[in-house]
This record gives C-alpha cells, sequence and structure tokens, in this order.
C-alpha cells in the first residue's frame, strides 16, 4: 500500500501542476471576450491551434470554467486518434450530456432522429440494440444535433468545446461543417482544439466556410517565455535546475510538466532537447512500468475498449475475472490514469464511463501492447458483445482489428454493420465493406462472385453518399469486372449508374466513353441496353448536342417492344424536356414537360427512387419555361426520396432547382435554405461549380430580401469557380451584373452582361435571354447610352418573342420602358404591359418591381392617385413575400408621392401648417384609426405614420391623440362656418 500511496502522490503533483495557467494573458482575454459575446447573443468560432503540449486543451478546460460561471451550457468532446471508424465520436459527449440534460428537465420521447443520433454514439455495450439509425439519413442526424444544441442552450446560450479535431472521424467533420454553415437556434460559443499540421484539408477549408453569423477568433499557441515557464515551475526546484528546464522544454507547458520528474538527459551540448516528444514519452511510459500484471492488463483493454469506456466490459476483455478488473481499476483511478468523463447520460440510463487522463496515455499504452494481446483483447472484445446481444454495429471495430483473411464471420458482421450504417454513417459503413473485401477471398468461385460483387455494389452506394465518387467509381469498375460472361446483363445497371457518377463529378466525356465501349459490346438493335442510350442522350443533352440526343432517344422508343412502359417514356419526355428548354424550344418543351410530369406524378416512392434524374430534368425544364410552382412540388418529392434512399449525389441537383423555383414564386426564406442545403451537399461530395450555383441563387434571393450589398460577397465568390462561357457562368454572372446595377455600378453590369449575350452558341440558355438584354438596357440608360440601351431593348424583345413566354415578355416590356422614361407616358402603358406579363407568369416579385417603375413613370406624369395605386400594390407584394428591399424602394416612392400632392384652398392657418400628408393622417386619426391602420390605408409604414404624427403634435401644439382630436375637429367646424 505504500507503493499505491507513493503513486497517488506522484498523480497529486502532476494534477498541480496541470491546473497552472500562465503566460496566456492574450489568449485568455480572447475568451473572456467571447463569453460575453456568446451570453449577449453574439455567436463566436474560437480556432485554437498549436503543436502537441502547449495547451490546447488546457485553455478549452479554462474557457469551460469562464463559460460556466457566466451561465453558459458547456458541452466537451474530443477526438481520439484509435476512434477514427466510430462515427460522430468527437460529438459523443455532447449528445449524451444533452440527452441527460432533456431527461432531467422532463422533456418528452425524443423524435426518430434524435434517437438515432443517442443510439450511434452510446459506447460499445450500452446501446438498446433498436437500430434506429439505420433508417435515418445522415443529414436528419445534423438537423437532430442542431436542434439538441437549440434546446440545451435556450436559458443563455452554449459553449461546445471539440478538442483533437485533427483526429476527427468523417461523421464528425461533417456535423461540423454543418454546424458551421447552419448555426443552431441559440448563441453558441464553438470552440475547437487542433494541431494544424496534422489536420485534415477539409477540415481547415470548413472553418473558412463559416457563415457571417459567426465571429471568429484564431489562436494560433507558440512556446512560452522564459518568465512564463519560471512562474508555471515556482520555487520548488534549485535556480540552476529551472534555468535548464526552462531551456529543454522549449517552452513547452506539457514537456515541462513531465521533465521536473526527470533527470535531464537526452540534451545536446548547449542543452537543447535531443528528442523531447521520446523524452515525453518515456516519462509518460514509466509511470506505466510500475504496474502490476493485473492492472497493466486492464489499462491495455480500456486502451483497446476506447475512449471513453464502460468499466463494466475491462474483466473480459483484459481476461481477468470481474472482482481483480475493478480492483485493478481502482488503482489505475489512483494513480490518475484513468478519470470520470463526466455524467454522460441519465444514470438510471447509461453508466458512469472513465477516460484516460491524457491521449497521449493512450497512445503510449497502446503502442507498447504487444501485437498478439492486442488482437486476442480485441477478439474478446467482439466475443463478449456477441454474448451480450451487441448490434454488428457495435462489434465492427474489434471484428475488424482481430479478424484474419477468410474469416466469414468477421465478413458477414462488417457487411452487415456496413448495411444499417450505410444511411446514416456512410463513411464508416464504406470502412466496414472495405475491411470486409480484405478479409474475404480474392478469387471467388460460385456464391462468393455474387456476395463480393454485392459487396463492391454496396461500397460504391456508400461512396456516393460520402461523395467520394472517385472511389465510388473504382468500386463500379472492379464490380464489372466479377460479372460473368454468361450474365452480361447485370453489366447495364453498374454501367449506367457509373456513366451517371461521371456526370457529377463533371466529365461527360468519361460517361459518354464508358457507355459507347458498353454499347459496342451489344448488338445494334438490342432493346436490353436501352438504359445505356437513356443516359447517353442526357450526356448529350448536357454538351447541347441536342440533335444527338433526340437521335438516341428516338433509338430507344424505335427499339423498344410495345407497349412502352411508362418509365421509358417519362425519361425519353424529361430528357426532351430539359433539351428543349434549354434550346428555347418552348413549343415542343410544353408537350413533353405536360408528358413527363403525368407519368412522374403517379410514381411511388419506390418507383421514383429510381428516377430522380428524370425528376430534375422535369423541374429544370419547368423553371426554364416558368412552372414554377410545379417544379417546387416535383423537387420536394424527389428530394425527400433521396434523402431517404441516401442518393446524396442527386441532391445538389434537385435542391438547386427548388431554390431557383421558390424565388420564382416568391418565398425567398424557401430559395435561401434552400440554396445554403445545396451548398453544404456541394461541399460533401467536392463540387465546386456546384457551391457556386447554391451561391448564385442565395445571392439572388438575398438580393431582393436584403438589398444589392448584402449579396455582393456571395455574388463575387459564385463566379470564381464558374467555367467561362459555361451555363454556370452564365447564370452567376447575370446575377453579379443585377447586383452591380442596383449598386449604381453600372459599368460592371455591362461588361458581365457582355460575357453571356456577346455569343450565340448551342449551350445558351436561351429562355433567359431576354432577361439578361434587359438587365443590359437598364444599365446602359445608367450610363447615359441612350442608343446602346435601345439596341438592348430590341434584343429583348426579339429573344422573348423567340421563346413565347410571359415572363420573358415582361423583361421585352421592361427594358423598352426604361429606354423611353423621357416620355413618362408611354414608359407608364410599357411599364403596365411589364406587370401584366409577370402577373400572368406568377413571377410576382418581378410583378412588383414593374409596378414600382410604372408609379414612378405615373409620378412623373401627374397622375399622383394612380401612382399611389400602383406604388402600393408594389409595396404589398413586397410585404407579403418579404423583400425587404423591395418594399424599402416602394416606400420611398410613397414618400415622394405624398411630397408631390398638392394642398387644398381655403384653410386656416392652422391648417396650412399641415402638408397634404399630414392632413390625411390627422383626418383619420380623428376617425379612430390605428398607426397600422392609417399605415394600411396610405401605402405607408407605421414608422413613418409616427414621424408624421410627431411633426403634426409639434405643429398644431399637442401632446396627445385626444386633444389632436379635439383641435382637428374645432378647426374642421370653423372651416365649415367660414365656408
Amino acid at each position: 500500500m505504500s507503493e499505491q500511496r507513493a503513486r497517488q502522490a506522484q498523480a497529486t503533483v502532476h494534477r498541480n501542476l496541470s491546473r497552472q495557467l500562465v503566460g496566456r494573458e492574450a489568449e485568455l482575454a480572447v475568451l473572456r471576450s467571447a463569453v460575453t459575446a456568446c451570453a449577449n447573443g453574439v455567436s463566436t468560432v474560437v480556432e485554437i491551434t498549436g503543436d502537441p503540449g502547449l495547451g490546447k486543451t488546457r485553455l478549452l478546460s479554462e474557457l469551460g470554467d469562464l463559460a460556466q460561471a457566466e451561465g453558459l451550457t458547456v458541452l466537451s468532446g474530443r477526438a481520439s486518434e484509435f476512434e477514427q471508424q466510430r462515427s460522430f465520436g468527437v460529438f459523443a459527449g455532447p449528445v449524451r450530456s444533452c440527452f441527460s440534460r432533456l431527461k432531467e428537465s422532463g422533456h418528452g420521447p425524443l423524435d426518430e432522429e434524435t434517437s438515432a443520433l443517442l443510439e450511434l454514439v452510446l459506447p460499445p455495450g450500452s446501446r438498446p440494440g433498436r437500430h434506429g439509425f439505420a433508417e435515418v439519413d445522415r443529414s436528419r442526424l445534423h438537423h437532430a444535433l442542431g436542434r439538441l444544441l437549440t434546446v440545451a442552450g435556450q436559458d443563455r446560450g452554449i459553449l461546445l468545446c471539440l478538442d483533437d479535431l485533427h483526429w476527427a472521424d468523417e461523421g464528425s467533420l461533417e456535423l461540423l461543417h454543418y454546424l458551421l454553415r447552419q448555426p443552431p437556434g441559440t448563441p453558441l460559443l464553438l470552440a475547437c482544439g487542433l494541431r494544424p499540421r496534422q489536420a485534415a484539408a477539409r477540415l481547415r477549408a470548413s472553418f473558412r466556410y463559416a457563415v457571417a453569423d459567426y465571429r471568429v477568433e484564431r489562436l494560433p499557441l507558440s512556446p512560452l517565455d522564459r518568465r512564463a515557464c519560471l512562474s508555471l515551475l515556482g520555487a520548488t526546484h534549485p535556480p540552476a535546475r529551472r534555468d535548464r528546464l526552462c531551456a529543454v522544454s522549449g517552452g513547452n507547458p506539457l514537456y515541462l510538466e513531465v521533465l521536473t520528474e526527470l533527470p535531464l538527459d537526452g540534451t545536446g551540448p548547449d542543452g537543447s532537447p535531443t528528442d523531447l516528444p521520446d523524452t515525453l514519452r518515456a516519462a509518460l511510459a514509466r509511470e506505466i512500468a510500475s504496474l502490476t500484471g493485473d492492472e497493466l492488463s486492464a489499462l491495455r483493454a480500456a486502451a483497446v475498449l476506447g475512449d471513453p469506456f464502460d468499466p463494466l466490459m475491462l474483466g473480459r476483455v483484459a481476461g481477468l475475472g470481474h472482482g481483480p478488473a475493478l480492483e485493478a481499476l481502482d488503482v489505475l483511478a489512483g494513480m490518475d490514469l484513468v478519470r470520470p468523463c463526466g455524467q454522460s447520460g441519465p444514470r438510471h440510463e447509461v453508466r458512469q464511463l472513465l477516460q484516460f487522463r491524457h491521449p497521449l496515455l493512450r497512445e503510449i499504452v497502446s503502442r507498447d501492447t504487444p501485437p498478439g494481446w492486442y488482437l486476442g483483447a480485441n477478439a474478446r472484445a467482439d466475443e463478449a458483445l456477441r454474448g451480450n446481444g451487441a448490434s454488428a454495429v457495435e462489434r465492427a471495430p474489434f471484428a475488424a482489428r482481430s479478424a484474419q483473411a477468410g474469416d466469414l464471420e468477421a465478413v458477414r458482421v462488417l457487411t452487415e454493420a456496413a448495411a444499417l450504417t450505410a444511411r446514416s454513417a456512410p463513411a464508416a459503413a464504406a470502412t466496414w465493406l472495405r475491411t470486409a473485401l480484405r478479409l474475404a477471398p480474392r478469387n471467388p468461385e460460385g456464391e462468393a462472385v455474387q456476395q463480393r460483387l454485392e459487396m463492391l455494389l454496396g461500397l460504391a452506394r456508400t461512396c456516393g453518399t460520402t461523395g467520394d465518387l472517385a472511389s465510388c467509381r473504382d468500386a463500379l469498375s472492379q464490380a464489372l469486372d466479377l460479372v460473368p460472361e454468361d450474365r452480361s446483363e447485370q453489366r447495364i445497371p453498374v454501367v449506367a449508374l457509373r456513366s451517371v457518377i461521371e456526370r457529377i463529378l463533371g466529365s461527360t466525356k468519361a460517361a459518354k466513353l464508358a457507355l459507347t465501349d458498353e454499347l459496342a459490346r451489344w448488338p445494334k438493335t438490342e432493346s436490353k441496353v436501352n438504359p445505356l442510350r437513356l443516359q447517353l442522350a442526357t450526356v448529350g443533352m448536357a454538351q447541347g448536342d441536342f440533335e444527338e440526343a433526340a437521335g438516341h432517344l428516338d433509338t430507344v422508343l424505335a427499339l423498344t417492344p410495345p407497349p412502352v412502359g411508362s418509365g421509358i417514356l417519362t425519361s425519353v419526355a424529361a430528357c426532351r424536356a430539359l433539351g428543349a428548354a434549354y434550346s428555347g424550344r418552348t413549343g415542343p418543351t410544353a408537350a413533353y414537360v405536360s408528358e413527363a410530369a403525368s407519368a412522374i406524378d403517379v410514381l411511388e416512392d419506390g418507383e421514383l427512387a429510381t428516377s430522380l434524374d428524370e425528376v430534375g430534368q422535369l423541374g429544370w425544364a419547368e423553371v426554364l419555361t416558368e412552372r414554377h410552382s410545379a417544379a417546387v412540388r416535383h423537387m420536394t418529392s424527389g428530394i425527400r426520396v433521396a434523402r431517404r434512399t441516401g442518393q446524396s449525389y442527386m441532391m445538389p441537383y434537385l435542391l438547386l432547382c427548388q431554390s431557383y423555383a421558390q424565388q420564382g414564386t416568391g418565398d425567398l426564406a424557401g430559395a435561401i435554405a434552400s440554396a445554403a442545403d445545396a451548398e453544404e451537399t456541394a461541399h460533401l461530395i467536392d463540387r465546386p461549380d456546384l457551391i457556386g450555383y447554391a451561391l448564385t441563387l442565395r445571392a439572388a434571393a438575398t438580393a431582393l430580401r436584403d438589398g444589392p450589398s448584402a449579396a455582393a460577397d456571395a455574388a463575387e465568390r459564385a463566379l470564381r469557380p464558374a467555367k467561362h462561357r459555361g451555363r454556370l457562368w452564365e447564370l452567376s454572372a447575370a446575377v453579379l451584373a443585377s447586383v452591380r446595377l442596383d449598386q449604381g455600378r453600372p459599368d460592371d453590369c455591362v461588361e458581365l452582361i457582355r460575357t453571356i449575350t456577346g455569343i450565340d452558341r448551342s449551350e445558351t440558355t436561351h429562355t433567359l435571354r431576354a432577361m439578361w438584354f434587359c438587365t443590359a438596357a437598364q444599365a446602359e440608360m445608367a450610363r447615359g447610352d441612350t442608343r446602346a440601351a435601345l439596341g438592348r431593348a430590341r434584343q429583348a424583345a426579339e429573344a422573348a418573342a423567340a421563346v413565347s413566354l410571359p415572363g420573358q415578355s415582361g423583361y421585352a416590356a421592361l427594358a423598352m420602358a426604361c429606354v423611353r422614361i423621357d416620355d413618362p407616358g408611354a414608359a407608364a402603358e410599357l411599364f403596365t404591359e411589364a406587370a401584366e406579363f409577370f402577373a400572368g407568369s406568377r413571377l410576382v416579385l418581378a410583378e412588383g418591381r414593374a409596378r414600382l417603375l410604372l408609379g414612378r413613370a405615373l409620378l412623373a406624369t401627374g397622375r399622383l392617385d394612380e401612382a399611389v395605386a400602383e406604388v402600393g400594390r408594389a409595396k404589398q407584394l413586397a410585404d407579403a413575400h418579404g423583400a425587404g428591399h423591395l418594399s424599402a424602394l416602394a416606400g420611398n416612392a410613397q414618400r415622394q408621392i405624398g411630397a408631390r400632392r398638392p394642398r387644398s384652398a381655403g384653410h386656416s392657418p392652422a391648417h396650412d401648417a399641415l402638408s397634404e400628408q399630414e392632413r390625411r393622417i390627422a383626418q383619420l386619426v380623428s376617425r379612430g384609426l390605428s398607426n397600422r391602420d392609417i399605415a394600411s390605408t396610405l401605402f405607408l409604414s407605421p414608422k413613418t405614420v409616427e414621424a408624421h404624427l410627431t411633426r403634426i403634435f409639434r405643429k398644431l401644439d399637442v401632446s396627445s391623440r385626444s386633444a389632436l382630436v379635439s383641435v382637428f375637429a374645432q378647426l374642421d367646424a370653423d372651416q365649415r362656418m367660414a365656408g
């Protein structure tokens, strides 16, 4: 017992030294500021970076104390080098803590997504076995975390500390990225510790993509200076030794802590360290070296189980009895090698978990564990979990570590785990499948061939879900090599999927090559390969070769024996619809759109899951032909099915279409949200061009809602990944041009429009050209070049006539109206025509803008009552759809109209003191109307009415509404008597 007390005393010294924090005053000031900001409702991201031992974890601990003192909810999580196959491992602690808070507050039953998230992060051996996560898509888990944090921080806000993120698993990185792009509904202080040189590029990029809702603070840690080191050491060592310790430690607090217990050897002639990391590991290894056999076995078993670990699993994994394992655990806790990790859930449901004092301790234990013992311990863990009825997901990490090639039971466990996590944690599923493929026979025969083929196809699907499309393509290639010669028809869906993946990767040439190579293996009249011909038609349409695409579609119909199935007809109609829409042939488009919509509307979800490409084609054809409401309906169905079936690679395509359509219907909030979701999913599959599309659509909606200045940054960033002269360039340049025009930069606007209208080519989206020419005409007028503006207006008219769409006709009329602004009467007629066209196509916000311009033209002609009515309608449309910028412009126009109204003759001096607008407001007050009612009657804002009333009170020398009523009634009576 005396030896144990000595070891415990040494542990106490370590704890006392590690509690001190010196030399980080500047960093602490930043952390205090961040805590105060969070308490005041401002969300902040703090990124703490530095080499091992510099104090990242210590600063996060101090931040936790500061936040707790301020009343924030404090949650902490940590990644582990040895748990990168564990889904959402960084968020395991925070999720369990949130769950505990929900239970303690008497919260009702958890929703499906939150229950699934909790089940995934519980430690091995303590999961309920419901497998609810198998039916939940990972995007829904992301939203579940956001809801959990919102509830947990609803009092004052929340601090979420995430340490050692350089070791984070893929699922945790996705969750972090989600939080940085979609903050929860509560002030959040997100503090992250990581080693920058070990951090993945994706992790570093995530911080760059943090939205403007966050204030961002970066704290790169440097070694402590000599003064701080001396302060940390105190007076427990002679001066000469303190100087040596400062020099040898290099200012690293962790090294300094450990070196205080060691002789100062291992240094060069000048006293500098020769290999501090090895010295540190040796020091920590000395703590472990004194352990007895049972204690060492228990510590090794803990390292195998994970961090944190369930203490009741130690005995079986270590090969010890239950009693000896618990006795050994008491010794380990007394030496401060393992510690409680805090309450991780309701005590009646989740046992107290333990963790290592420092991740480095676990690393040393793991690396010093003999390989044979390590394999045996993992096998014992797997066996113990199987005996407890644990799921394949819980067993998979241990089976993967202990199984040998040819272990078919391990292959079964890993493939089952992959199937269960394919939707909720596809990165983990891909890992299990790769391991299963490594363990399975490499040259299979008989049924094993089909099993390996299914594993490869499963790997392709999970890689497609994670966005690792290159690995998806490779798995599909390997799967093709396994298809038996006598079952060549099995190649068709694999090649078709591979072409889709190539197309999503942006390589239409590779997609076309894969399809043509496969078609060459078959007779030209074989109908079985029609799915490949349909894909080839889609590729041709994407490349702008509409005639070639139409030829492939004709071949499909000609070779399909009657009766032609609805799936074939749907695919043909959807592809033709989008091709016709891009090329501006709106007559045929209408027929194709109606045909495709009729077929898709009757599909069940299971059938829809195999037709998402067609759903997307139909949706884009609908928005390009101004059928926005129908597109929203179809995209809503497609997105629901894509999420449910894990087809994440289709999500950006569908979400972008939904955003475009929602903007067309005036749903600006929905358009911005859909664009944000599209950006998230585009990041998951690493598609900069799709990110650009998402930014473009978000900028377009933001410009309408908040004005051009709020949209400029996103519009500028959207143009960066765009390939010049491609469709992304067209859309992005057009949106940025519109923003520049509203910012008062017409020269920039004109130059951008020139890049998309100055050349005619097959890829041009012809159904939008009248809108682009309209923007150019307005910009030329702003520059004072009426002749150039007239030319652009005529081009708009020609483009609109070519497509015969009411919205584009509206833009043509709008362009000509702007050119004729020097003749207000003629301009008013054209603005009226534009507004009616926009109303006919249900482009409500375009109609609102046209009516605002009409009101200004009517004002110029002196038709004030008509001007009031048109501007009022513009404001009503803007307010109804959250278009704040348009509403503000309409409000300004209303004030201009009010200032132009003449005063009535015959008023008393008091009447004359009031403007015409003020007199109207005073009359309405006299009739008992509220400020809001007056604002609605006169098409003003309530704040404008309040400002007018303030001036009326001052002019009439009254201080209340009742006094105003009395004075105004007397004035009216005097006027009547005078008359």
